[in-house]
């Protein structure tokens, strides 16, 4: 036999001559042995997974049925007779999540697997959103009126006119030709929805809906984020998909724009709180977290220029920096929100001072309406003649407390969330404690100031939820708390729509304006004394 260099059979994986044609490799086992272990992994994790893709499956089918069903009855908008339908849809609705926070929470390894549910998360968002945009666009209101159901909806008429003043080169204005009343960097949306559309508003009735969409995606990813790097992904996992297949809250989140501000908001808390960005090396990766605290200020300083309530939370996680003792990351977190606002600022105010500022003026002036929690204040004890305006969105007939004394009683609550969280979490000084129990604190005074003003109107609540969901994941719940926080949120929201859609029967949009701010204070209470009770627990 020809002796065979052994540096040869190195460098040269073919079969050298003169060996045995029985020691040449087969090509086909070769291939088939890589492709083995890959398909029996499969097998393996389809086997042990299942149980997950069904649950999953079925959130999803519950979301898309929900979704489905209500755009019939909405065909005759304001008919007390639906009601009922949305109350029991919602309630089932919740009862699929709530029983699914009971199997998450009964096995002992669900925490790690539901680590890795991204895709999943992606289509519990998608799916509800984009089949209830297709069916309010195509189908008629009646046989007789061929208009899109979203073609009711005047907020998307007006946004669709800003983005053709922005298309244009100019500063946008209603259709009574004032200047617009929202923030300046709520207007790049406007911009992009009419440009995608084609300045074409039929095309717009969906463009716009879709954008909001993916903003409904952001806050859920950013939510979902937060509770990786906390290690409660279950949790940020079910309270994410909730909220975006909700369908008391769907017409509000895509209708108008408070899902992009939501977003912005969820993310700085989530750049915020220190640790490995996926969770994974806790504070190993703490020499970062400066870096990360000044995205979050920039974050938080364009939320607050899209709409206003993620400034609310600045002085909170201020406040945790200074407290964790990481004055580094206190000094980005302010320089990047002080630096970033005055960049998104100054140039407009430089273009139009007046029109920048009109929004902060005429909100400014608005006085108390009907759709707000002192409007009962008012109605049960300083009038004695219980007037309701005709419509829960106007104003009553006599209006006995003043511009200045409500904005002192929504400050003044405000305030005192803070005083409380400085009398509870001010000892706490271990980094990541400090900064989730300050953010968890923010959040709930973002909510009580917002459930705190003269005016609410139905959309403040996509922002409310997100505030609630958040803070439930700072600070966690067993699966009994999680199923609680589901029906309080379920009653809120649902009361919410029903003040919106049966808005011109005054005897029952009141009693369900009750209700709904009696769900939102009890949870944001609840909330609150989770914070403050055992501070030094995360």
């Amino acid at each position: 036999m020809k002796n065979v260099d052994p540096q040869e059979i190195e460098n040269n994986p073919r079969p050298v001559s003169g060996a045995p044609e029985t020691a040449r490799p087969d090509l086909n086992l070769s291939t088939r042995s890589r492709l083995t272990p890959g398909l029996s992994g499969w097998a393996a994790r389809l086997k042990t997974d299942w149980p997950d893709y069904l649950l999953v499956g079925i959130l999803l089918a519950a979301g898309l049925v929900v979704v489905w069903l209500p755009v019939d009855w909405t065909r005759n908008l304001k008919r007390p007779a639906q009601a009922p339908n949305y109350a029991w849809s919602s309630f089932f609705y919740t009862l699929v999540f709530g029983g699914a926070a009971w199997w998450l929470w009964r096995s002992r390894d669900a925490e790690e697997r539901f680590r890795k549910k991204w895709l999943a998360l992606a289509l519990l968002v998608f799916g509800p959103n984009l089949l209830n945009i297709w069916l309010r666009y195509s189908a008629p209101l009646t046989a007789t009126d061929p208009r899109p159901l979203f073609g009711r909806d005047a907020d998307i008429g007006l946004f669709f006119r800003y983005g053709q003043f922005l298309t244009q080169g100019q500063w946008p204005l209603n259709f009574e030709g004032q200047f617009a009343e929202y923030p300046q960097l709520s207007f790049p949306f406007f911009w992009l929805g009419t440009v995608l559309s084609g300045s074409n508003l039929e095309t717009f009735y969906w463009v716009f809906p879709l954008l909001m969409t993916f903003c409904q995606f952001g806050a859920a990813a950013a939510l979902y984020g937060l509770g990786l790097k906390l290690g409660r992904a279950r949790a940020a996992f079910l309270l994410a998909a909730w909220i975006a297949g909700c369908p008391a809250l769907l017409i509000f989140g895509y209708t108008r724009f408070d899902a992009a501000p939501a977003a912005l908001l969820l993310a700085g808390i989530y750049f915020a709180i220190p640790g490995d960005l996926k969770g994974e090396k806790g504070l190993g990766v703490a020499r970062r977290w400066p870096l990360w605290a000044g995205l979050s200020g920039l974050l938080l300083a364009v939320g607050a220029l899209v709409k206003w309530l993620p400034a609310v939370v600045w002085p909170w996680l201020a406040v945790g920096y200074w407290r964790a003792r990481n004055r580094l990351a206190l000094r980005n977190f302010t320089l990047a929100a002080v630096l970033g606002g005055l960049v998104f600022t100054l140039p407009p105010l430089a273009i139009n001072p007046t029109a920048l500022l009109y929004p902060y003026q005429f909100q400014g002036s608005r006085r108390l309406i009907g759709e707000s929690f002192w409007f009962l204040v008012q109605n049960a004890f300083f009038d004695p003649t219980h007037s309701t305006p005709e419509k829960p969105w106007g104003e009553p007939a006599k209006i006995a407390l003043g511009n200045n004394w409500l904005t002192l009683a929504q400050v003044g609550l405000t305030g005192l969330v803070f005083v409380l969280a400085l009398w509870r979490l001010w000892p706490v000084r271990e980094a990541r404690a400090a900064l989730t129990g300050w953010a968890a604190a923010g959040l709930i005074g973002v909510a009580v100031f917002t459930l705190a003003n003269r005016i609410f109107s139905p959309q403040y609540l996509v922002i409310v939820v997100w505030v609630w969901a958040a803070a439930l994941v700072l600070r966690p719940v067993s699966w009994k708390g999680l199923v609680a926080a589901f029906g309080l949120m379920a009653l809120a929201a649902g009361a919410n729509f029903e003040v919106y859609l049966l808005g011109v029967y005054p005897d029952i949009w009141v009693r369900d304006s009750a209700i709904m701010f009696a769900a939102a204070f009890g949870l944001t209470g609840w909330l609150l004394w989770r914070v403050l009770y055992r501070p030094q627990k995360d």
